[in-house]
């Protein structure tokens, strides 16, 4: 297992780990997500860390950049604290499941749990982005009213299944965040980011304290330094970058991460 040789690592290590957070950042918000799902399988398979120090170095990654893009969005008055409350309550007891799950899990079902949730991921960038394609850019201006108490109430479950994916795989929760605000509760989508990554900081703040003991900061440092570098040069990118094109690109890579992870853990599984 490839870890930092001390404390901070060697140079080169540092190098490899700050721009490797750099590239990861921007491509998770062309992806309206987190960087978690390629941080993983990148420390798994190029650095050969454990899974669940991958997980937790991730989850830090995203814990830095939810920090950085909060205080933008607060300081922009786009937070709704309500939807980041109905949001972050549910998903808080999720982490605690998650956590449970990450112990209990052998590489080779970790491997497979988290290829299924790579092929949910392509299938959310194509679906939404393809939707995006002849649609509008909306503001990011709340929407009239406040969405009836039912989709409220769903979207409960949904934020708790959030917080279970997001501790046991290290992927922030994006994915299903924003699809529960854009379209259950109705949530315009730049004040669906600014809650999501709200949400995002909180959650994976607790999860960062709940293993704070396990944490690498030869690991974690130089990669959050990078999301946090990345996620600032992140809008530059997306506006002049033809996204679509990019995320089609980033759905092909996941997919073959995912076939990649699957096939592994089937062979180990039932070979």
């Amino acid at each position: 297992m490839k870890q930092s040789p001390d404390v901070f690592g060697t140079v080169a290590d540092l190098i490899i780990l700050f721009m490797t957070g750099v590239i990861i950042s921007p491509i998770g918000a062309m992806a309206g997500l987190g960087g978690g799902f390629l941080a993983v399988p990148f420390l798994v398979f190029v650095w050969g860390v454990d899974r669940d120090l991958a997980v937790l170095v991730s989850l830090f990654m995203i814990f830095a950049n939810s920090v950085s893009n909060s205080i933008s969005y607060v300081r922009a008055r786009m937070v709704d604290y309500r939807t980041v409350t109905l949001l972050a309550i549910p998903a808080v007891p999720g982490l605690f499941i998650g956590y449970y799950l990450l112990r209990n899990m052998d590489d080779s079902a970790f491997d497979l749990a988290f290829s299924v949730l790579l092929f949910s991921v392509t299938l959310y960038i194509l679906i939404s982005r393809g939707q995006d394609k002849g649609r509008k850019a909306t503001d990011g201006k709340a929407p009239e009213g406040r969405p009836p108490l039912w989709k409220e109430l769903m979207s409960m479950p949904l934020a708790f299944v959030a917080g279970i994916a997001s501790s046991a795989f290290g992927i922030g929760g994006g994915a299903i965040l924003m699809p529960v605000q854009i379209g259950l509760l109705g949530v315009a989508v730049k004040r669906a980011i600014a809650a999501s990554m709200f949400v995002l900081m909180v959650i994976t703040g607790i999860r960062v304290v709940m293993s704070v003991n396990d944490l690498d900061l030869g690991l974690s440092i130089p990669l959050a330094l990078g999301a946090v570098v990345g996620g600032q040069i992140a809008p530059f990118l997306v506006k002049r970058a033809k996204s679509l094109n990019l995320l089609y690109l980033l759905s092909a890579f996941l997919f073959l991460i995912a076939m990649y992870m699957a096939f592994g853990a089937v062979r180990e599984l039932f070979f």
